[in-house]
């Protein structure tokens, strides 16, 4: 898990999913204070500001406990000087640092994860005492925040009820964030933070991972495709005979039997990994003009290729010179390739057309190698190494 390993340096990954993930909280400093120095900065926050298009949900602000919508940008700056915290929401959606680490822990982790933003002036307190229904992940950017943490009232809740009230007893949990610094909040756990003397910029890691429940609704999406389960069931009154009450108990007793059929079946299972693979699965990404078939081979025999990040690929040998690339539901057949060939050109580090050649001697340039390379980019197996230019 080299993502979930930078973001809790030092502190040790076994560790923190033995002992503390989904258990309680824990506080982890970063000595030199420059973990995330590269992540995101102040620059980045004015850009998002100035030049992206943010509205209410995504932007917004709290002040005094209270949610107050983002409104009209005109009215931003009066609501930072008022004291108000900014948040901004998915920042992992236009951030690009930021995506990459995002993108790098769905993938180790299988599960949800998206990142917001939060900026608060000196001395304010965003938000009241409050818990949520996801673990969370605080990354200090600047400034500093002092944390509090509370024990849950309600273990793993699936939503938050506003009219329950925080534990009587005191924190478990008090720590000062500076920069670099980590703090992780499981789901349900009460907090809430204070800035310190200088204004405090951090960003939010959210882990929305799957739970039984999920899985119990993702296997009723499945048997609405089965027409044992659609069919009505008996009548229900006060005044049935015995015989209805039977022929209800019946049918109940059968959907039981059939739903516990149904689950015994490891293809239901293996489909449901399935499943949650594709969630997390990022696209192809874009590279163009490149996948457009221009531009390609800009360096002659030393362009470098590589695989693209994060995207998950299958080869499969149909027989000898005979393969298949599998990108999610894509499938790419390839012939007539030395054997050892394919599994090279997708090393994760990359590739030049001259180490090619070492590879596979016998395949002619214009007539092979320069046809192979172009439907490999043009079909997003592999992206020209831009950081080689």
């Amino acid at each position: 898990m080299k993502a979930l390993k930078e973001i809790l340096a030092p502190y040790p990954v076994d560790q923190f999913l033995s002992q503390d993930w989904t258990q309680q909280a824990v506080y982890i400093p970063d000595e030199r204070g420059q973990k995330f120095q590269s992540l995101f900065t102040w620059k980045d926050l004015n850009n998002l500001l100035n030049f992206h298009r943010l509205e209410d949900p995504n932007l917004r602000f709290s002040l005094d406990g209270k949610s107050l919508p983002g409104c009209d940008r005109t009215i931003w700056h009066d609501r930072i000087q008022e004291g108000a915290t900014l948040i901004i929401n998915e920042i992992d959606e236009v951030v690009p640092a930021v995506s990459a680490m995002t993108t790098a822990l769905r993938i180790e982790t299988g599960h949800q994860a998206q990142v917001n933003l939060y900026c608060s002036p000196a001395q304010q307190q965003g938000f009241d005492n409050h818990y949520d229904t996801h673990d969370v992940l605080i990354l200090q950017i600047d400034g500093e925040k002092d944390w509090f943490v509370f024990r849950d009232t309600v273990p793993a809740p699936l939503t938050f009820t506003p009219d329950q009230l925080p534990p009587e007893a005191p924190p478990y949990l008090e720590c000062t964030l500076k920069p670099g610094d980590v703090l992780y909040i499981p789901r349900g756990h009460w907090h809430y933070a204070i800035a310190g003397d200088r204004p405090s910029l951090h960003l939010t890691l959210g882990i929305h991972c799957q739970t039984g429940i999920d899985w119990l609704l993702w296997v009723v999406g499945e048997l609405q495709n089965q027409p044992t389960w659609r069919q009505n069931l008996p009548f229900v009154n006060h005044g049935q005979t015995q015989g209805q009450t039977q022929a209800l108990e019946q049918a109940l007793a059968n959907l039981s039997q059939h739903l516990h059929d149904c689950l015994q079946e490891p293809d239901l299972r293996q489909r449901y990994q399935a499943h949650l693979t594709h969630q997390v699965q990022p696209i192809a990404p874009f590279s163009l003009p490149a996948q457009l078939g221009i531009e390609i081979f800009h360096q002659g025999l030393e362009t470098r290729f590589v695989r693209p990040p994060f995207l998950q690929m299958q080869l499969t040998q149909l027989g000898e010179q005979h393969h298949q690339i599998a990108i999610g539901t894509k499938q790419i057949t390839l012939k007539g390739l030395p054997d050892l060939l394919l599994p090279k050109l997708l090393e994760p580090e990359g590739f030049s057309i001259l180490e090619m050649a070492d590879w596979a001697p016998d395949l002619d340039l214009e007539a092979d190698v320069v046809p192979l390379l172009t439907r490999l980019v043009t079909e997003g197996v592999l992206l020209v190494d831009e950081a080689a230019v």
